[in-house]
C-alpha cells in the first residue's frame, strides 16, 4: 500500500467515525434533549433567542451533516461545517470545564458519560483533529510511485 492509498484509507475511516458520532449524537438528542437543554440554559452569555434553535436544530444538523459527509456531497461546504461543529464541541467542552459546568452535557444521551472535564476535552480534541485531517489533500510523490492518485 502506498503512502497516498494509506492516507485516503485513513480519511475514509475518519469520515465513517465522524459520521457515526454525529448520527448517534443526533438521534440520542432527538430521543431526549433534556440534558442539552439544561446545559445550554446555563450559558449566561448566550442570548436566549439563540438557545432554543440550538436545542431544537442541533440534532437535525448533526444527522444531516453525517449523511452528507458520507455521501461526499458538496464537500466544499460540508467539510468546513463538520470542522466547525467539532471545533465548537471542543470549545464548549473547554468552556464548560473551565467555568465549572456540572452534569452531563447531553451529547450522547444516556449511552455514555459526557460530563465536563479532561476526558471530554480529549475526546473532542481527537474528533476535531479527525475532522481537520479530512481537509488534507496529499500530493502524489512521483519519485516514490508511478501509480495515479486514487479516487477519493
Amino acid at each position: 500500500m502506498t503512502r497516498l492509498n494509506f492516507v485516503y484509507s485513513v480519511k475514509w475511516i475518519f469520515r465513517i467515525v465522524l459520521s457515526g458520532v454525529l448520527v448517534l449524537a443526533g438521534i440520542l438528542k432527538l430521543q431526549d434533549n433534556t440534558a442539552l437543554f439544561e446545559t445550554v440554559a446555563y450559558i449566561t452569555w448566550l442570548p436566549v433567542w439563540l438557545k432554543f434553535p440550538i436545542v431544537d436544530f442541533l440534532p437535525y444538523m448533526e444527522i444531516l451533516l453525517a449523511v452528507l459527509l458520507l455521501l461526499r456531497w458538496q464537500e466544499k461546504v460540508v467539510l468546513p461545517l463538520v470542522g466547525l461543529i467539532f471545533l465548537g464541541f471542543l470549545g464548549f467542552s473547554i468552556y464548560g470545564t473551565a467555568t465549572g459546568l456540572e452534569g452531563d452535557c447531553g451529547c450522547f444521551g444516556e449511552l455514555m458519560d459526557s460530563t465536563f472535564g479532561p476526558a471530554m476535552i480529549v475526546r473532542n480534541t481527537v474528533l476535531a483533529g479527525m475532522a481537520g485531517f479530512l481537509f488534507w489533500q496529499p500530493v502524489a510523490d512521483e519519485s516514490v510511485s508511478n501509480e495515479p492518485a486514487p479516487e477519493y
